[in-house]
């Protein structure tokens, strides 16, 4: 289940069976809109990665990347506050990656959107599972994609446009990016956008290379050539003796 409370929470899941489920936030702190930032009506996004330890506590959360470096302070203070029920792996509580996006909107009394438009495009939901030879979720999200027995990783995603009064498309490429900097082209597509269009979806799926490295990989989003966003996954060939916290506290 991917549940939406003023964020886009990266790290939620559906349940796929009694006893292996994702981790559901329970109870959510908003963050502070900055006052500067009201004042000047400035909306954006903030991305941060961390994990969801066995407690259901968020742990090692860091921004990676947010349209204005004010957002950052209260959303990782909001974000350390939150409660989730923890993951499952064949009944027993697991860490697992977490990417939360969280907007922050200004809105007039009547809760139409008031500030300007937002730099974008921008993602605003990330969520990545690992997946089958078709492409279909075989886990929750933020469980370690498997390599060997993972072959592909699926991603749902979306992008908060600003409107415009004519159509257009615009060209979205995304990069996997391995714990030693090496760069893998994952997705690249022209994508329409409506007239008057505030976000754009996009699902895909891509397969795991057979030399890619064990860790955390990041998946870096640009949309016209311009950085849009980015969020995390981890791979490993044994994660059960992977030390996946280790591993996350170097990035």
């Amino acid at each position: 289940m991917r549940r939406v409370l003023g964020a886009a929470l990266l790290g939620a899941a559906a349940t796929l069976s009694a006893q292996t489920r994702g981790a559901e936030l329970t109870r959510e702190q908003k963050p502070a809109y900055p006052e500067s930032l009201k004042q000047a009506v400035a909306q954006g996004n903030v991305i941060l990665i961390g994990r969801i330890d066995k407690n259901g506590a968020v742990q090692d959360v860091k921004a990676v990347w947010t349209t204005h470096e004010q957002f950052v302070e209260p959303t990782i203070t909001a974000v350390r506050a939150w409660v989730f029920r923890p993951a499952l792996k064949n009944g027993q509580p697991i860490d697992i990656a977490a990417n939360i996006v969280f907007p922050f909107r200004l809105r007039d009394e009547k809760g139409k959107l008031a500030g300007r438009d937002i730099p974008g495009p921008v993602l605003s939901e990330l969520a990545i599972f690992p997946a089958d030879a078709a492409g279909k979720k075989s886990a929750p999200e933020g469980f370690p994609i498997r390599h060997g027995a993972d072959p592909r990783l699926r991603v749902e995603a979306a992008m908060d446009v600003p409107a415009a009064e004519a159509p257009r498309k615009i060209t979205v490429r995304v990069e996997a990016v391995s714990p030693r900097g090496r760069r893998v082209a994952v997705f690249e597509d022209t994508l329409s956008v409506a007239t008057n269009a505030t976000q754009i979806r996009l699902p895909f799926s891509a397969a795991i290379g057979s030399d890619w490295d064990d860790g955390i990989w990041m998946l870096r989003f640009q949309a016209d050539k311009h950085n849009a966003g980015t969020g995390q996954f981890w791979l490993a060939r044994d994660p059960d003796h992977f030390d996946f916290v280790a591993a996350l506290r170097q990035k």
